[in-house]
């Protein structure tokens, strides 16, 4: 037994490390009046949880760095020929704005802090 104590002590450390960083990361900023809108891709399940009224967020680097953080795009089109570049199906993938600003909540492509969906962005109207 006393040669168990050692992994199960790393295995509760670690669990409990994951649980403090999601807490702290799971907050989603709410920029009310954002000067540059930032987008982003996801499932179509969102879409439904968002319609339903459900908060649905983006994580932002988490893990200790492990996830660097969801993907972004500064505008609809540049999110368009994304999808069209990597051949994801239309029918899966959705287009949604997020409750930041591009300059302050985007680095590298990718959000810097966790963004709530606001929502869909209907891709059939938009232009390119």
């Amino acid at each position: 037994m006393k040669h168990l104590l050692i992994p199960f002590s790393l295995l509760i450390f670690l669990g409990v490390a994951v649980f403090i960083d999601y807490q702290k990361n799971n907050i989603p900023m709410i920029r009310p009046d954002p000067t540059h809108p930032v987008y982003t891709i996801s499932s179509k399940d969102d879409a439904v949880a968002l319609a339903k009224g459900k908060t649905v967020f983006k994580m932002g680097p988490w893990l200790y760095g492990l996830y660097s953080g969801a993907i972004a795009f500064k505008s609809v089109a540049d999110a368009k020929d994304f999808l069209t570049q990597k051949g994801y199906e239309p029918q899966r993938w959705r287009i949604f704005k997020l409750s930041g600003d591009y300059k302050l909540d985007v680095t590298d492509g990718v959000i810097n802090k966790t963004l709530a969906l606001s929502k869909e962005i209907d891709v059939s109207s938009s232009p390119k």
